[in-house]
């Protein structure tokens, strides 16, 4: 009988589910707090199927490994780290996070455009005093850079908001409603000069790394508003900052930086109208919540899909970075 591991944080009822699931089919075994390393490593040793994320160096205890799915959208640390067995599938999460980042993404440009910062910053020193004009949304032209799951839901929830919404992908398809163009990486330039407000969901790939170099930064409005809330490498982090030195950029929202933690001696910090989380804007994983229910939904549907002989849902395309069925 198959073995699965399960690393992801996991309550009684959802434990329950799971082997539910998986009856007659595969033994599950739930990774305690208390194991020592050398219980983790037989775990691994034995696990047809992991759930959950573990480091690049824990493959090599993985002798028997069909399936990992993992609980996160970009798995570019698999990719990158060249450890991940060839002969296993990886899934991962893409679709599932739609609702919880855009709902982040969403209020990063609300409190760029309309200074909450500068405000959040006056208000610790008992400060009343106005602040220069705000930047209105009404009739702006939005830019979804990354126009999938994360992005075409920032485009449902804006569409009331901005006059045209533009959305980029990396391959032409039919565009939802919410869209007014829809275009590939091969328009990107003209699309960045005209966008008031640009919104990043784009994973990390060979493709998307520095996309957004300096060149293009420059093609961007001095006005512009700036969100990345796809993966760091988008960005010439070296380049954003000599264009905010210059005065470029109404504000510039960063939820994920190249590299992470983001060092304390960088000048990204320091910069006027920067606001930065630490890759946060998933962080609702608590028991209960309903990122969690969604997750664990979909995580329990793949392996029984997979166990009973069916293909899993959102394999990783390793050459693409991309799930396959995209």
């Amino acid at each position: 009988m198959k073995q699965a591991l399960v690393l992801f944080p996991c309550d009684a009822g959802t434990r329950q589910r799971l082997v539910c699931a998986c009856a007659g089919l595969c033994e599950v075994t739930f990774k305690e707090a208390d194991w020592t390393a050398q219980q983790y490593h037989s775990a691994l040793k034995n696990a047809h199927i992991i759930i959950g994320e573990p480091r690049n160096e824990d493959f090599a205890h993985c002798e028997q490994l069909e399936l990992m799915q993992s609980p996160s959208s970009g798995v570019n640390y698999y990719m990158d780290g060249g450890k991940f067995p060839k002969n296993a599938l990886l899934c991962c999460m893409t679709g599932g996070y739609g609702e919880i980042l855009a709902e982040h993404l969403l209020a990063m440009v609300l409190a760029l455009c309309r200074r909450l910062p500068e405000y959040w910053d006056q208000q610790k020193q008992h400060k009343w005093q106005l602040r220069k004009y705000d930047k209105q949304l009404s009739g702006s032209t939005l830019l979804i850079l990354g126009a999938g799951d994360i992005g075409t839901t920032v485009a449902k929830w804006m569409r009331p908001m901005v006059g045209k919404i533009i959305g980029v992908r990396r391959v032409r398809r039919d565009a939802p409603d919410c869209y007014d163009e829809m275009v590939t990486f091969e328009e990107l330039d003209r699309c960045l000069a005209e966008a008031d407000i640009i919104v990043c969901a784009l994973p990390h790939t060979p493709e998307t790394v520095k996309l957004l170099n300096e060149d293009r930064l420059r093609k961007t409005k001095r006005d512009a508003v700036l969100v990345n809330g796809g993966r760091g490498s988008l960005i010439d982090q070296e380049a954003l900052c000599r264009l905010l030195d210059e005065g470029h950029f109404w504000g510039v929202g960063l939820e994920v930086t190249t590299p992470e933690p983001l060092p304390q001696e960088h000048p990204l910090w320091g910069s006027p109208r920067v606001l930065i989380t630490p890759h946060a804007a998933g962080n609702s994983f608590a028991v209960g919540s309903p990122l969690y229910h969604k997750l664990w939904d979909f995580m329990i549907r793949n392996i029984s899909a997979y166990l009973h002989g069916e293909e899993p849902e959102n394999q990783v395309d390793f050459s693409t970075g991309y799930r396959k069925t995209q």
